[in-house]
Formats: structure tokens, sequence, C-alpha cells
């Protein structure tokens, strides 16, 4: 190799060592950026072909650049709710349109917001459109995720068209439910031969609280004669019929039948019956107090709620919180896992785009696949770039530089000498 195959390699190293430090100044200016991933330049060697008169191959060197995707963050605690941190594998999906029609994009940064949005129904009728919002990452994009169904699950499929925008409305309507069970701990006055009677709150088919009188009346010592009434919503009374209408108990005072503990109660409004099952299985007859004691009480019906809030739990679920203090399932957000994850290409915004080296995308549940990963709920992971390491690199890049450009001095002067011989 003559003296030209030495300024074409020298100004080949000099142009890898000036894309090493490219990639050490963009880790260093996103040392503080959530969920930034480092970057690293690779030098592998080059064959090159002089033709002409010296006609040889020689090793340069070039660059091939990486991206260490699957390389963990440290995570930070930010006490928020709606920032969420991956502790394992996986990125977040996005969309660049709220509609799903843009790009798909992928990313580590959890640190969401809400962007304001309308619906066009109107949840609670007060004659407005709802108003909410829709999820949205740090650059802009609309997070995407498994919508809840009816019943809280969700149909978890490997596949983008299965996802939604993930929305909160804040008008949203938790229905009512009426009471169909109602569980009761007591106890019955022993010895006492006037009737008993305790008051069991109930939600009716309207979604109206209302009140059912469970009465006892003892027939003898360890049997007593069971009778209910209810008032509608209007103050009439109602006629209420239960089944079956006795019970006994052990000479140990816990209940002896029905076995169950269980009697059906009918609640016979204008606007048609309602059934409930009342559980006195927990229910005793013990001390002589004169009266009956309610010890506890839980009955399955709710009243009417509006959406107060929502947040996230660590299989990535949103619920939301209403004000009957009911909670459900909203939204779940599914992992976007990648069998070459470092294959992807970054973009602005701290986002990554599918490329065919990554391969192909499958997106998981983090619920039911164990060890995968989990959701940190207010945490963000950080950048995984060492400040001091780069700085290290930093100091090799430069006396790399260097060095090559002292070789090309070096080649140069050489080639003066050489023309000065002509003299």
């Amino acid at each position: 190799m003559g003296l030209g195959g030495t300024f074409s390699t020298a100004v080949l190293a000099l142009h890898a060592q000036a894309q090493n430090l490219t990639t050490i100044a963009t880790n260093i200016a996103n040392v503080q950026t959530n969920a930034y991933k480092e970057q690293n330049t690779h030098f592998k060697t080059l064959v090159n072909h002089v033709s002409g008169a010296e006609n040889r191959s020689y090793f340069a060197v070039e660059t091939v650049d990486t991206r260490m995707v699957d390389k963990q963050g440290l995570l930070l605690s930010t006490q928020r709710q709606l920032d969420l941190a991956i502790d394992g594998k996986g990125l977040f999906v996005t969309n660049t349109e709220p509609d799903g029609t843009g790009e798909w994009q992928f990313t580590r940064d959890g640190g969401f917001a809400g962007s304001s949005i309308q619906f066009e129904t109107d949840s609670d009728n007060n004659g407005q459109n709802d108003q909410g919002s829709v999820l949205t990452a740090n650059g802009g994009n609309t997070v995407f995720g498994w919508p809840a169904n009816a019943d809280g699950t969700f149909d978890e499929a490997n596949s983008l068209d299965a996802l939604q925008a993930v929305t909160i409305n804040s008008n949203q309507v938790f229905e009512s439910r009426a009471t169909s069970l109602i569980s009761v701990q007591a106890n019955i006055s022993a010895a006492s031969t006037g009737r008993q009677k305790t008051g069991l709150p109930f939600i009716d088919a309207n979604g109206d609280s209302r009140t059912l009188t469970l009465g006892f009346s003892a027939s003898t010592d360890n049997e007593y004669t069971l009778d209910a009434s209810s008032i509608s919503m209007a103050n009439q009374p109602i006629s209420v019929t239960i089944e079956p209408a006795t019970a006994s108990f052990t000479g140990f005072g816990t209940l002896a039948t029905p076995q169950n503990g269980q009697f059906t109660i009918t609640v016979n409004d204008p606007t048609g019956p309602q059934v409930i099952t009342v559980d006195l299985s927990d229910t005793t007859q013990l001390q002589s107090t004169g009266s009956i004691d309610l010890l506890n009480f839980e009955q399955d019906g709710l009243k009417e709620g509006i959406l107060n809030s929502t947040f996230f739990d660590s299989d990535g679920v949103m619920f939301g919180s209403f004000s009957n203090s009911s909670v459900m399932p909203l939204f779940k957000l599914p992992m976007a896992n990648f069998p070459a994850p470092n294959q992807l290409e970054a973009v602005s915004g701290n986002f990554f785009r599918q490329d065919p080296r990554a391969g192909q995308l499958e997106l998981g549940s983090l619920g039911s696949v164990s060890g995968t990963a989990q959701i940190v709920v207010g945490a963000l992971e950080q950048s995984n770039v060492d400040i001091a390491d780069q700085f290290t690199k930093m100091i090799v890049t430069q006396r790399a530089y260097s060095s090559s450009a002292t070789v090309l001095r070096t080649a140069d002067e050489m080639t003066q000498q050489a023309r000065d011989l002509k003299r």
C-alpha cells in the first residue's frame, strides 16, 4: 500500500472517530431523557482496493451503530399516578394519530398525560356531550391498549387492530345495580318472647336506596317465625314474602335450619318483583338483651355513580373509581416485544419504529406472562447511559482522532518530501 492508500485509510479513520464522537455527544445530551437507550458506535475492518499502478487491497475502517434497547435503566419514583415505568422487557404501544390511522411507534417512556377531548355521547344526561381526555406520551403520540368488556374482562388479542386509544370519559356513569344478596351477621336475643326486628338497606331496580325490615318472632325457645316488610319510594307499604318463614337454632346458639342459612325474600314492587337472597348463616342466638343486635351487614347493590378518578396497577390495567365506591377496569396496556429489540429504529420523540431486522411484533399481557415484566406506578425509567463511561470513551476517541490526524499529516509531509526530490 502506497501513500495513496495511507491517505484513504487515515481519512476513513477520521470519519469513523468523528462518528463515534457524535454518538458519545448524543448519549451525553440525552443522559436525563426518560428511558433513553444508549447508542454505541462499533468499528469493523473494511477491505479497500486501490487500482492502477499499486493494484492492492488493504484494511481500512468503518462504523456500525447499535442501540441498547434491551438494557434496563434505573427507576426513579415520581409519585405521579400517570407515570409508569416498565421493569423488564417490553415497550408501550402508541400511534401518531388518536384514531390509530397513523404510524405505530413504541416507547419505554411512560411519562403519560391527558389531552382534552369531547365525546359524542351524553352519559349523565345533562344535555351536553361528555368531556374527557386521551392518554398521550411525552412525544405527543396517543397511547393504545385493550378496552375492557362490560364484565371487566379483556380480549387480549395479539393484534394492533384489537387496540383502542386509551380514553377517560369524565362523565362516565356506573349504572345502578339492584340488590340480589344481603349477608347479615347478627345475634337474636335468647329467651325473648317479643318480636325482634332490624332494618336492612337495599337498592331497588330504579337505583334508589330503601330499607327492608326483617322481624323474628319466637314460637319456641329455639325457633322463630320470620316476617319482612318494606315501604315504596311513595311511602306506601308493599307486599313482601319470605321463604322459608321459620328459622331454628341449636342449643349452642348457631343456626340449625335452614342448613344453608339462606332465605328468599320477594319485594313485590309495582314495577316488578325484586328477589333478594338473605344469608343469615352467621346469625346466632345467644345473650338475652331483649332485642336483636346487628353486628355486620353487606349487600351487593349499588347506586348510580360518576367517575371520580383513574389509576393503574402493576399489570398495566387502568381502573376507574366512581362516586358510589365501585371500581371497574377500563383499559389494559399491552407490552410490545420483539425478538431483536436492539434493531428497532429510533425516531424523534423518544419512540421506536418497527424494523424488519427486529423481528415480528408480539403483544403480550403483563398479567398472563409471569416474570416478563411489570409496571411500576408512580415511577419513570431513567436513561441507561453511564456518564462516566461516556467521558472515558470520549478521551479515547479524542486520542484516536488525533493519532489518525497525525498519520494523515505525516503522509502529507512524506508526499511533499517525495515531490521535493525532483528539484
